[in-house]
């Protein structure tokens, strides 16, 4: 599969399409191309004066004014120390941002352009309002409605397919072959649910992937009579499905879509938290290419010790020599970092993490990867030097994640270890205090109590444990070391919306949920710059406003803290400077 892939992604960027692809991303930043401040000397040292810089420096956490010369921060302090400091030099003054904000480039440490660029180019039938490049998509809430929704697709989409994405059983209901039979039995339709961990098919899609029932029977994850796969059914049976949704121009073409994405969240670096998802090869040249001298961030990847592992028949030495080859690839805008990523329990969209106690219906969760396998690529990764993020959800996964961490950290002790869970979707006051005695950090997808908090309290979990979704309160007061991502697109790459679930846990039902659990803005706000690029291995480069670091910033209208906390996510973004360059976003 992955040669048919590389030939058929070669094919394309050598036509037209892939030329009209590089050409809509280039108008995206023509503005910012186009400044005549992008095109100075490298070596001229620019000083921006601003309303107020907010460092993310806890000795010098606010200034006036910072320099620059050659993509890097050369000075920060006011603006007369600054021209006084430069003045022999010479410098240029630019007053662009003079009544704005400055911030250190927002970071998104877990984002899958894999699945953004795979989802963006589909029908969006979600619970929640989702922004695209293609305009926002009708909130849909309800059984019926979901599946008027699809019938009104049916009737107007002209593809062969009809694929969709958002599907979430406690707000849509039952789902299954037969009801999508309903819809249509001369159409393939494929349902992906909302954290892309499973998906629905009718009988003419299983027919058209010519899918069988002894397939699946094969699967502890599959269910034939629903036309139901999730979990590692997606890894096995479910590769002629994602085989056709990343044909190499709707991939592209989602990439394109991505990268306004990521720039209209005022986002200057990404982590790819576990590459490659899909394809290792059609996703790497796919992000090169997207990577273009005006694209206005960087990606580091982190290779995907899961993926790696199915891919060398559970060899986790060779799935670490894999991942050891990723890194020797690279670039200025793609930093492969000795970081990986393996898995734990299930998603927490799918109501699949192990949660302690059971939940409310009685249905069990489920495991990515066995104990013994995460067991053997903790310890043979740990032996070679790698950081590691695990994908955790649920309190039970929890527990056997920081088992496996301490029998580790007890036989090959690393004080400098970077040890981060990924999601922590709800967990206990105990297991906070473990994490911090662990020195282990969390990167937190604070909107989980958004979307699933009022949602949960009726469905699986119950009132208490959903109001204690995300439980960043708790996790503060224990002093553990928070980041927030995304995780796009579970929920939206909007670093400012982050910070705002976090600071005000409101539900989407306007309440409030688990007020012990709200986060103070500071601790926010570093969960989105300076947290956020620690957890990647990249604090030294980027994540503050500091002498010597990369001169990425993120301009706001506003000053975050001089405005209701409730505002926070409406917050104007200008644009973003990526290395020294404007990048407006109008």
């Amino acid at each position: 599969m992955a040669t048919e892939f590389l030939r058929s992604s070669l094919q394309v960027r050598a036509g037209l399409a892939k030329l009209l692809s590089r050409l809509l991303l280039a108008s995206l930043f023509l503005a910012g191309c186009s400044d005549p401040l992008n095109h100075r000397d490298d070596q001229q040292v620019v000083i921006y004066p601003a309303a107020r810089i907010i460092t993310m420096e806890p000795d010098h956490a606010f200034s006036e004014a910072v320099a620059t010369r050659g993509g890097r921060i050369v000075a920060v302090g006011t603006l007369a120390t600054l021209k006084t400091q430069f003045s022999n030099d010479g410098f240029t003054l630019d007053t662009t941002f003079s009544d704005k904000f400055i911030l250190p480039g927002f970071v998104e440490p877990h984002l899958h352009p894999s699945l953004a660029a795979l989802i963006l180019p589909m029908h969006i039938v979600a619970a929640m309002e989702w922004p695209t490049p293609r305009g926002t998509s009708i909130a849909v809430r309800g059984q019926k409605a979901f599946l008027n929704r699809l019938r009104e697709l049916d009737a107007s989409v002209q593809t062969p397919w009809l694929m969709v994405w958002g599907y979430h059983f406690p707000y849509h209901g039952p789902l299954s072959r037969q009801i999508l039979d309903s819809i249509s039995n001369t159409r393939p339709i494929m349902v992906w649910q909302r954290s892309v961990h499973e998906m629905y098919f009718n009988s003419k899609a299983l027919e058209t992937l010519e899918l069988t029932a002894d397939m699946f029977a094969g699967s502890e994850h599959a269910n034939w009579e629903e036309g139901h796969l999730w979990e590692t059914g997606l890894f096995t049976i479910g590769k002629p499905m994602m085989k056709l949704m990343a044909s190499p121009s709707n991939y592209l073409d989602g990439l394109t879509m991505m990268s306004q994405v990521i720039h209209r969240g005022g986002i200057t670096t990404v982590g790819e938290q576990g590459f490659p998802q899909v394809n290792e090869w059609l996703e790497y040249w796919s992000l090169w290419w997207e990577l273009g001298e005006s694209t206005p961030y960087r990606f580091a990847l982190v290779p995907n010790a899961m993926f790696l592992l199915h891919q060398h028949d559970n060899n986790a030495i060779a799935a670490e020599e894999a991942a050891s080859r990723i890194l020797e690839r690279g670039n200025s805008k793609i930093l492969p970092v000795k970081h990986m990523k393996y898995y734990a329990d299930g998603a927490i969209f799918s109501q699949l993490m192990q949660l302690s106690e059971p939940y409310m219906d009685g249905h069990q969760g489920a495991w990515m990867m066995s104990q013994e396998h995460r067991t053997e690529v903790l310890r043979t990764f740990w032996d070679k030097g790698w950081n590691i993020h695990i994908h955790v959800n649920g309190d039970a996964g929890l527990d056997a994640v920081l088992d496996e961490v301490e029998r580790q950290r007890q036989t090959a002790p690393d004080p400098e270890r970077r040890v981060v869970l990924e999601h922590y979707g709800y967990a206990r006051p105990d297991q906070h205090r473990r994490v911090k005695a662990l020195n282990i950090a969390v990167s937190n997808n604070a909107y989980y109590v958004h979307e699933l908090a009022p949602i949960y309290a009726e469905h699986g979990m119950g009132s208490a444990r959903a109001k204690n979704i995300s439980p960043l309160g708790g996790l503060a007061q224990a002093g553990v070391p928070i980041s927030f991502h995304s995780d796009y697109p579970m929920a939206p790459a909007e670093p400012l919306t982050l910070a705002w679930a976090a600071v005000n846990r409101i539900g989407s039902d306007g309440n409030v949920w688990g007020e012990a659990q709200k986060l103070p803005l500071d601790i926010a706000l570093r969960a989105i710059t300076i947290e956020a690029a620690w957890s990647l291995g990249l604090d030294h480069e980027i994540g503050s406003v500091k002498v010597g670091k990369k001169a990425d910033f993120t301009i706001l209208e506003q000053d975050p803290y001089a405005i209701n906390p409730d505002d926070i996510r409406h917050i104007p973004i200008w644009g973003t400077v990526f290395e020294g360059k404007h990048y407006p976003l109008h």
